[in-house]
């Protein structure tokens, strides 16, 4: 059994959910709300944006306390979700594994660093063809947390590698990256960098909007969320590990992807 497990980033008026790193088959969603509004009122000043400005592709993200009440919240949330069986204790954060057996894949990882919420769940992989497991989530999310930031990243590879990326940013249209070999993009690159406050001239070599040249999507993933998705050999950053019993949904994402 290989592949990496799916990520779910969120980034509300008071959170985030990603769905960060693990290259054999993966996904992650994760979440940033930025401040609630009863932060925002006790604010002196105006503030443009309750969300922190993007953080350079070479920036490391500061290593912000983990609440381990709100990641166990934040994996009920899933759809792909029916219970928790079992809590381990937080542990420093590490890059999703590719699940060796049907246990493994009823292992869900969660981090909540103040407003930024993520979350790797191996049931949420996509295929390319059939599933569509993480693009359910991540409209379940939208819906559940309409001014959030929301990024979701799925990796995949068995005998041929498939990415897919989806994005949801208040204020403009939704963005999705997607394919094998080549990837197609649906949505507009340029308006979702503008929207979170980067500046698709200024980000140089590496960076080419128009659709014809390099772009770094890892480096895209990490100035979006904050770093959320980007994990360090000397991390200090800590997450949640949770064993959880699968819902009906989450039953038959496994069973396409994993199980065909």
């Amino acid at each position: 059994m290989t592949g990496s497990t799916p990520l779910l980033h969120r980034t509300v008026t008071s959170g985030w959910w990603t769905t960060a790193y693990a290259r054999r088959h993966e996904s992650r969603i994760s979440r940033n709300a930025g401040e609630s509004p009863s932060q925002r009122a006790r604010a002196s000043g105006h503030r443009p944006s309750p969300f922190a400005a993007p953080l350079p592709p070479n920036e490391r993200p500061s290593a912000t306390a983990h609440d381990p009440a709100a990641a166990t919240a934040a994996v009920l949330s899933l759809s792909s979700v029916s219970v928790i069986r079992r809590e381990y204790a937080p542990s420093r954060l590490e890059h999703p594994g590719s699940p060796a057996s049907r246990e493994e894949l009823d292992c869900v990882r969660a981090a909540v660093w103040g407003s930024t919420v993520k979350i790797s769940d191996p049931a949420l992989v996509e295929d390319g063809v059939l599933a569509s497991a993480l693009e359910d989530e991540f409209r379940a999310q939208k819906k559940q947390h309409p001014d959030a930031r929301i990024v979701a990243v799925c990796e995949r590879d068995f005998g041929a590698s498939y990415m897919k990326i989806l994005v949801a940013v208040p204020g403009t249209q939704d963005l999705m990256v997607e394919g094998f070999d080549e990837l197609e993009t649906t949505g507009d690159l340029r308006a979702t960098l503008a929207a979170v406050g980067i500046d698709p001239d200024g980000l140089g070599e590496g960076y080419d909007v128009s659709g014809e040249g390099f772009f770094d999507y890892d480096g895209f993933l990490h100035m979006l969320t904050g770093g959320a998705l980007s994990v360090y050999t000397d991390e200090e950053r800590f997450e949640s590990a949770f064993v959880v019993d699968r819902s009906e949904e989450g039953e038959e994402g496994i069973s396409e992807v994993w199980f065909p």
